[in-house]
């Protein structure tokens, strides 16, 4: 009897060893699955993270070789709208960097962007980059290459180093939300369309510069070029520009106020002059002779939530050619 009583304490104790391990097992596979549920700390993309992706994107594309990058499988990558191997177009013609490059980053989105003079073939053109960066690896990459033959203006001799208004880190407590930064750009190309500046939060001393060319205030030896960058849209001179779609803002750095706006502009060329007070009958310029749209990488400086400056990329397109991410 005792033995009998013996073997079966040993059977009870061993039957709840059995249960607990079984329960403990599956507590840490159940925590192993979140674990890898989760990203790991170490997975998150701050801004020096992703200003050294820029920086490995630049090297690796003027060594032509895309192994040198953490691509993922899926990633995809565009320039003027074509989808394209990284064996292509400036991946294949990129010979070296200039002295120009402006960063800027959304670590919250993962998105990180650049504008930089790139020496091609014994050119320079201006190429402007964006990344989308999730768990460190690279899953999309835009460009827009404004090159001497694809746009009317262009000038790389005054890109020499990024104005210093968008490298100064807006305070903390003055960066507006992204929402409103996205409405403030957006209130610029509502003005285009309906030639009106005063409806656009432009600072008094607003620049903007378009393919390294300061065009507004413009030329002093342009009948507009006195004028503001509001009071040019109010003159309806780009109301030639029927309609700016689409519109997309991938990447808002409210670190340094800049929101990078990637736009079309469109152009039907079925109006080619208007009349401006002062003027008369005005030309609206070499894009309103025939329909095309231009594809545009506009970068805005916003501060005491006003735009303060402007730089864009621009690159001519077929009427209403796709800009690849739609």
């Amino acid at each position: 009897m005792l033995e009998i009583s013996h073997r079966g304490t040993m059977n009870r104790m061993a039957s709840k060893f059995l249960k607990r391990s079984s329960l403990a097992l599956g507590l840490l596979l159940l925590l192993g699955s979140f674990a890898q549920a989760l990203p790991a700390a170490n997975d998150a993309c701050d801004r020096a993270c992703l200003n050294g992706l820029l920086d490995q994107y630049l090297a690796a594309m003027v060594a032509h070789d895309p192994s040198r990058l953490p691509l993922a499988k899926s990633v995809r990558y565009t320039e003027d709208g074509s989808t394209l191997s990284m064996h292509e177009a400036l991946w294949a013609t990129a010979a070296g960097l200039g002295t120009y490059k402006l960063y800027f980053d959304e670590p919250e989105a993962g998105e990180a962007g650049a504008y930089v003079v790139v020496q091609e073939n014994g050119a320079p053109v201006i190429l402007m980059v964006r990344l989308k960066v999730i768990h460190r690896q690279i899953t999309e990459i835009e460009t827009l290459v404004a090159r001497r033959q694809t746009t009317s203006i262009i000038n790389t001799d005054n890109l020499t180093e990024p104005r210093p208004v968008f490298l100064e880190d807006v305070p903390e407590a003055d960066r507006p939300s992204r929402e409103e930064m996205v409405s403030l750009v957006g209130k610029y190309f509502d003005g285009i369309e309906q030639g009106n500046g005063d409806i656009v939060p432009f600072a008094p001393d607003c620049i903007r510069i378009e393919n390294g060319i300061q065009t507004c205030p413009g030329s002093p030896s342009s009948p507009l070029g006195a004028l503001s960058c509001g009071a040019q849209l109010s003159t309806k001179i780009f109301t030639y520009i029927q309609s700016v779609s689409p519109r997309r803002f991938p990447v808002v750095d409210r670190q340094l106020g800049l929101v990078l706006a990637i736009v079309r502009f469109n152009h039907p060329g079925t109006q080619q002059t208007i009349e401006v007070a002062g003027h008369g009958k005005m030309s609206m310029g070499r894009y309103s002779q025939w329909p095309n749209s231009t594809a545009i990488a506009e970068l805005f400086k916003i501060k005491d939530r006003k735009i303060k400056e402007i730089t864009a990329v621009i690159v001519l397109q077929a009427y209403k050619a796709s800009m690849g991410w739609e």
